[in-house]
């Protein structure tokens, strides 16, 4: 019964919470231009035969831009042959603005 009503309490606190924040609007970060380089690799052959990419980003900072692309390359590369699955690694070579 006990955990019943923390988690009673624990709601209505969160429901007051997004009250507060929905009533503020939403916070605009300001996005920087950014040229991502990544490679795209076999891991079994090693990083020197990858293909590198260079992709433009806009990102609030670095960091976000090199996780961003990383991500974006992970979802959007071949990863299958014929249903069989193809090694396949990413890494960032190079982060600078644009």
């Amino acid at each position: 019964m006990r955990g019943l009503k923390t988690f009673a309490a624990l709601a209505a606190l969160t429901m007051m919470t997004m009250g507060a924040v929905r009533a503020e609007g939403p916070v605009k970060t300001k996005l920087k231009p950014f040229n991502v380089t990544i490679r795209v690799f076999d891991p079994t052959k090693g990083i020197e035969g990858g293909q590198d990419y260079v992709l433009p980003v806009d990102s609030p900072d670095a960091e976000h831009a090199i996780a961003s692309t990383t991500a974006n390359a992970a979802s959007f590369t071949r990863k299958t042959d014929g249903g069989k699955a193809l090694p396949v690694a990413f890494t960032c070579i190079k982060v600078e603005p644009r």
